[in-house]
């Protein structure tokens, strides 16, 4: 049996999707905490601006360290300047705050990594970043969906995306869903596959999985279905008035629209497996490539999982489908985005030979494959090389996703892009208020409305 959740007013704030998205609940306080600094050297290094660059990072675990410290090698050999690895552990808890501390400080980093957002816009408003707008005026071109998504604020550019995660994937087993005729391929909409799931659980079958424990896997479907109902640029207005003052309210939660959305989330309530709100989404992950089950809602950092896990089937993967009544397209995207920033003090000569490297398409396939991320830029994605064939079908899947998605078509996820006091009480706990029928869709809605409205108002 489902066990209860305390309402969204009764519980913690401190709550975690996954740690390399996690912001410090303080974020909000930066952009009053920071000084503006001015750009006042041409480096953060000392010396010779031309020939150094510091580059702070979280990627810090053995293959993201390989890969970075090739990139790093490849832009020395290519233009003659160094890059100084400034690697720090990958906690969100602990990096937010370092990033800000570090461009707070007479010798800022000349460029570092940091989730997109919130983090980016105070930084920007601080005064201590780059504007960036030259440099992607000049790889525009080169842009898909998500090369910006959470670094424009005021008009300008301030951080460029280093590769993206897409939160919005749906994989499945063909061979479980075969024993009940159900075809992946043919499903495009959420009421086909609502009816296909319900064919499944009438025979007595598992359709699909979520490990509500975590709360943050609620989030995800309700980050979907709004993004379907609304389409991505409303849905980040909506988002961003949480964050940024001047957003205005021309989308509010209280819409009918943003209502529907979370009343569509119900409808997969009895299709869940049993227990659902008990279990951890490393359970799910394991049930879901032991053979389960038909469907999985997850993102593209399952690929992760399954290098360690192979899965004990041939995996597909498809977008979440398209909401009938809603404005989404079916190729929209959700990001988990993480962006390069500049400090206002790094050369700016440097800084572009760096993403002139960065963005070859040479660079960028051997980076996607390393990483396993969807940098949103043009390149040859067939030249990206994952260590298993299954794999790299995946993840070439997935990255036709990303630049498929149109140039409107990426939106960051609830939890990138909402106020952290507001995702974590009324999107994921949320999520779990309604599956236990303590919230409805349109009392949830009238909170998070009103604690936008608050928020809005200490954001002056």
């Amino acid at each position: 049996m489902n066990s209860p959740a305390p309402s969204p007013d009764r519980i913690p704030r401190a709550l975690s999707r996954r740690s390399f998205l996690r912001a410090g609940a303080g974020a909000g306080l930066l952009a009053a905490g920071l000084p503006a600094l001015q750009a006042c050297s041409l480096s953060s290094n000392g010396g010779n601006a031309a020939t150094a660059l510091t580059f702070m990072n979280r990627w810090s675990d053995p293959n993201s360290q390989k890969a970075a410290n090739a990139m790093f090698s490849g832009f020395t050999k290519a233009t003659g300047i160094k890059i100084t690895n400034q690697v720090q552990p990958s906690s969100g808890s602990t990096y937010q705050p370092a990033v800000r501390t570090a461009f707070s400080s007479n010798t800022p980093p000349a460029l570092a990594t940091d989730i997109s957002g919130p983090e980016v816009y105070n930084l920007a408003r601080a005064g201590v970043l780059m504007d960036l707008t030259p440099i992607y005026q000049g790889i525009k071109s080169k842009a898909r969906a998500g090369a910006v998504a959470g670094s424009e604020v005021d008009g300008k550019i301030w951080g460029l995306s280093d590769g993206a995660t897409i939160g919005n994937c749906v994989f499945y087993n063909p061979d479980y869903l075969a024993k009940y005729h159900v075809d992946a391929a043919t499903i495009t909409t959420t009421s086909q596959w609502l009816a296909a799931m319900t064919r499944i659980k009438k025979a007595g079958g598992t359709p699909i999985l979520i490990g509500a424990k975590d709360q943050w896997p609620g989030g995800h479907y309700l980050n979907d279905l709004v993004q379907r109902r609304l389409g991505s640029a409303a849905a980040t207005e909506l988002y961003n008035r949480t964050v940024l003052p001047e957003q205005g309210d021309k989308v509010k939660w209280t819409d009918d629209q943003v209502i529907a959305a979370f009343r569509d989330y119900l409808a997969f309530k009895p299709l869940f497996q049993d227990g659902f709100l008990g279990e951890a989404a490393a359970t799910t992950d394991g049930q879901f490539l032991a053979g389960k089950a038909g469907f999985y809602e997850m993102g593209s950092w399952l690929l992760s999982t399954m290098r360690q896990t192979p899965p004990s089937f041939t995996p597909g993967v498809m977008l979440f489908p398209t909401v009938e009544g809603g404005v989404g397209h079916g190729n929209e995207v959700t990001l988990g985005n993480d962006t390069i920033i500049v400090s206002a003090k790094a050369n700016a000569d440097a800084v572009r030979k760096f993403f002139d490297y960065f963005m070859r398409p040479d660079s960028l396939a051997r980076w996607s494959g390393s990483m396993f991320v969807s940098p949103p830029y043009r390149f040859d994605a067939s030249a990206v090389k994952v260590d298993s064939p299954v794999l790299g079908k995946l993840f070439g899947r997935i990255n036709s996703f990303s630049a498929n998605a149109g140039p409107d078509g990426a939106a960051l996820f609830n939890d990138q892009a909402i106020d952290v006091n507001i995702y974590s009480r009324y999107i994921w706990q949320g999520s779990v208020g309604l599956m236990t029928g303590e919230l409805s869709p349109e009392r949830l809605c009238q909170k998070l409305e009103e604690a936008t409205v608050r928020a809005q108002q200490k954001l002056g």
